[in-house]
Order: C-alpha cells, then structure tokens, then sequence
C-alpha cells in the first residue's frame, strides 16, 4: 500500500513540474498601442505612471497605473502632466513600455 502511495506522490509531482513548464514557455507576446497622461517618473527604477486611456484587447482605461519601461532613456524629456504614447510589450504577466513618446 505504501507503494502505491509513493508512486501516486510521484506521478503527480511529474506531471506538476510538466505543466509548470507548459504555462511560462508558452505565453504569447503582444504588443499594444497606449496613450495617456504622465501622473509620475521614476527614471532610475525604469517606471512611469500613468492615467491611461483603454487598451483594446487588453485593459479599461486606468488612473494611477504604473508600468516599467524598457531603458530609462525612454523617460528623458518626459515629465509629469505630459501626454505620451506609446508600445507596450506584454508577455506572461508582465509587461513593459519598449517605445514611449511625447505627442
């Protein structure tokens, strides 16, 4: 019985590691076009906050939503009260500006 028991443990400590692996290799990148106005840069943290309008296909419009930016050059020039644009990378859970402008 005890055998029984370990390699029931067993298989499914396999089959919890398989479809660990399965869901973090797999999550597709899309990438989304977001305006909206600067509420707060953290340049040495490569973060900006922002009230943004909605993102079709990925989120409602939001107010206070910080995101990560790629390169912290991306945030030089841009300040708060600022309205920008820009392409936001996401993968997985997380997600990230690559591209971010001033209009």
């Amino acid at each position: 019985m005890k055998t029984l028991h370990r390699i029931f443990a067993l298989a499914f400590l396999v089959l919890m590691v398989v479809l660990a692996g399965c869901t973090t290799d797999t999550a597709k990148e899309k990438v989304y076009d977001v305006k909206g106005k600067v509420v707060a840069v953290d340049q040495p943290n490569k973060k900006v906050t922002l009230d943004h309008d909605e993102i079709p296909g990925h989120m409602k419009a939001m107010t206070n939503m910080p995101f990560d930016v790629e390169n912290a050059k991306l945030l030089e020039g841009i300040k708060v009260g600022d309205q920008v644009h820009g392409k936001l990378r996401v993968k997985g859970g997380t997600s990230v500006f690559t591209e971010l402008m001033k209009h």
